[in-house]
């Protein structure tokens, strides 16, 4: 479990539970409860605090083992340093002493356990003044050492180097007894609700481009559709555009050129008679079937394209009825299906089982579309509900294999992609549905993809 997991999992709770204060109280326990089972009440405990959440974890605990041991408060930045509204809480609540830096000499001197909660897991680097000397002083105090969550600085060359570390939720990534001592994960009480199904924090993963950037840095999308239906292959690109990815080159049949190209001229389309399989790799990632239609003569073309592409591809639409699985071996792909196409696809009736079988054998991805989006590669399977009963209407499927793609182009995890793409296609139908009730369009779907990705909602 790494820091962006952490945050994701923050974020969504606050999401569904409006802040993380009962997560903090959970810790908070944990950590009282590993001292209590550890060290005789006749302990002193310095709990040494920064200005986080990680530092309120061990505030709450502080406010549980003031009963029952000599216990201390030690805040690095003050109490005007007190930063996040669960850590302020958390002190408000707490009716033990407490003391800033100029005391931590004295402090550490009488203590017997040093409890660490200066940072968390969102550190960056080393840490500097004064938090630097302070942990080596605690290195020094050859007293016991309690690292909460992680041990303060980690990663880096300057860190805490404890005889416990209490962790929650799981072991964080890099973390073992040569820098964490003895490791006990605590489960702080995370819902399934917020482990297994997306929400805003899954946004965490798009990272803003470079301000050195340059073209095609940020992702460079090709797609074959729009042959039948071009009205598909236009949506689908919009919304790979509306992600923030550089380029979209579509694939497709002559006499839909000068349709596409004049709808969006930041489309960029090519004859598909004309395919170069050289500028095919090019791309990040290859979309195939959006408007595509049920054109036979391609089949071995796109047998062809498939076998040379290196990179994620991602099917859709008509696609999943003119390939067949045994077609993907040994490539990178994820398929959006809804009921009746994954049943043409696989053969299998459409439920979560059969979708989990499915990705399993054949080592594909699998994002079955319906009322709560299933997500799943097989071992592991996550969620997307939301959305409305407007979203039934044509395009909506296009514009998710769009975002997916646009995502992929953008080098997130393909499993990720699906559950975030899921996640901004149903929140886009329900900021839609609030604006305009059953009479949104997808021209209103893709204009709140960009509020979406901005946090202005």
């Amino acid at each position: 479990m790494d820091y962006l997991e952490v945050k994701r999992d923050d974020i969504n709770y606050s999401y569904k539970y409006k802040d993380t204060y009962n997560l903090m109280k959970n810790a908070g326990n944990a950590i009282y409860k590993f001292i209590k089972g550890k060290f005789s009440t006749k302990t002193n405990i310095l709990i040494v605090c920064g200005t986080g959440n990680n530092g309120g974890d061990a505030i709450y605990a502080g406010s549980l083992l003031n009963n029952e041991y000599s216990t201390n408060i030690l805040l690095i930045k003050g109490i005007k340093g007190i930063k996040t509204y669960e850590a302020r809480r958390a002190f408000n609540e707490y009716n033990g002493k407490y003391y800033d830096i100029n005391s931590f000499d004295d402090l550490i001197h009488e203590a017997d356990v040093i409890v660490d909660a200066i940072f968390g897991i969102g550190i960056r680097g080393e840490p500097g003044e004064p938090y630097n000397e302070i942990i080596n002083k605690i290195n020094k105090s050859n007293k016991k050492i309690i690292a909460v969550d992680v041990p303060s600085g980690f990663p880096s060359n300057i860190a805490v180097k404890p005889d416990y570390t209490i962790t929650f939720t799981d072991i964080k990534t890099g973390m073992d007894s040569s820098n964490s001592g003895e490791i006990t994960v605590s489960n702080i009480g995370i819902p399934e609700d917020v482990l297994k199904y997306s929400g805003p924090g899954d946004l965490i993963y798009i990272k803003k481009p470079d301000v050195d950037s340059h073209k095609g840095m940020n992702g460079i999308l090709n797609f074959i559709g729009g042959f039948t239906y071009y009205g598909s292959s236009i949506i689908s690109a919009l919304g790979a555009y509306k992600i923030g990815i550089d380029l979209v080159k579509i694939y497709t049949k002559k006499y839909n050129y000068n349709i596409i190209s004049s709808y969006d001229y930041s489309i960029i389309v090519r004859d598909i008679d004309e395919i170069d399989l050289n500028e095919i790799n090019k791309s990040d990632s290859l979309l195939i079937g959006p408007g595509l239609g049920l054109n036979d003569e391609y089949k071995s073309l796109l047998k062809k394209i498939i076998d040379s592409y290196n990179n994620n591809i991602i099917l859709d639409a008509d696609a999943l009825k003119l390939l067949k699985p045994e077609d993907l071996r040994n490539k990178k792909v994820l398929i959006t299906p809804h009921k009746m196409e994954f049943k043409t696809f696989t053969g299998m009736d459409a439920n979560e089982e059969n979708a989990v079988k499915f990705s399993k054998k054949y080592n594909i991805i699998t994002v079955l579309k319906g009322p709560t989006d299933i997500i799943t590669d097989g071992n592991k399977t996550m969620y997307t509900a939301g959305g409305n009963a407007r979203m039934t209407m044509g395009g909506t499927g296009d514009l998710l294999s769009g975002i997916i793609s646009a995502l992929s182009s953008k080098k997130i995890d393909l499993f990720k992609c699906g559950l975030i793409g899921t996640y901004i296609n149903k929140r886009s139908g329900e900021l839609s549905f609030n604006d305009n009730g059953y009479y949104y369009n997808i021209n209103d779907m893709l204009s709140n993809i960009p509020k979406i990705l901005n946090n202005k909602i």
